[in-house]
């Protein structure tokens, strides 16, 4: 099967679905209880698509809720922790695996459709310092494979309004994953005309980002995200990639309730 699908008009109604499934499990743990969930909405200006030499901007939604085994979460979408121990978490839910759009990519390649992955996360503090390793594989369109994510963050308090977190990470790829975001059919090549490529199994990219929050009011704080990405190994070797090191910023606002 061509692991690269044109978008379909089902793809947008899965994005917003998704979204606004994310909400709803927000407002409901906001009912549970109070000053639990955070909601808000930044704009973002990231790479059209992994490699490329273009930016765009989005419009992203904060999300940040957790009660009880419960969670939502901008990054880590919806599910509950099946592990709550001192500084020990363990978290399964669903999550999405983000597309491009045909217009974003190298003409003649096509659109990649968002997918549902299934997420399961650990996460530990250590002397301050949090551990995190997360695997999302694809539930909806298989073919788009498992993704690992790694970081180590380090958060803490500038002043009593402002808190920092650096944070560095890096990312590993299966077979089908890579070949659905970084590879090149023979169709693909021959309307292309960039050289037919299958890449495997491997490191896909590192990263540092420094997240910067600043609480105007008890209830009301501000966002920033400066970050950075490095290809490497077959990701980084696709004829698909116009750039191997790529920046993404952030701007926001959120509520706390």
């Amino acid at each position: 099967m061509n692991p690269l699908h044109r978008l379909r008009p089902g793809d947008t109604h899965l994005r917003v679905a998704f979204i606004l499934l994310s909400l709803s499990c927000a407002i409901g743990i906001a009912h549970a209880a109070e000053n639990s969930v955070t909601l808000g909405a930044g704009i973002a200006a990231t790479p059209r698509y992994e490699g490329s030499d273009e930016y765009k901007g989005r419009t992203i939604p904060i999300v940040n809720a957790r009660i009880g085994r419960f969670y939502a979460r901008t990054e880590d979408g919806i599910g509950m922790s099946l592990i709550q121990s001192g500084n020990l978490t363990l978290d399964a839910g669903l999550n999405m695996m983000w597309g491009y759009g045909g217009d974003d990519v190298p003409k003649g390649i096509g659109g990649l459709s968002d997918a549902i992955g299934a997420r399961l996360g650990l996460a530990t503090t250590v002397a301050g310092t949090v551990l995190s390793v997360a695997a999302t594989q694809a539930v909806t369109h298989r073919d788009r494979g498992l993704l690992v994510d790694s970081r180590v963050s380090y958060p803490y308090a500038v002043t009593d309004r402002l808190r920092l977190t650096p944070s560095v990470g890096a990312s590993w790829a299966n077979g089908k994953y890579m070949d659905s975001y970084f590879g090149i059919d023979s169709a693909q090549a021959g309307r292309s005309g960039l050289a037919r490529y299958q890449p495997t199994s491997g490191l896909k990219d590192v990263s540092a980002r420094l997240t910067a929050q600043y609480a105007l009011t008890e209830r009301l704080s501000l966002t920033s995200l400066v970050g950075t990405s490095r290809l490497v190994g077959e990701a980084a070797d696709s004829p698909m990639v116009r750039q191997k090191t790529q920046f993404q910023t952030l701007l926001g606002g959120s509520y706390s309730f």
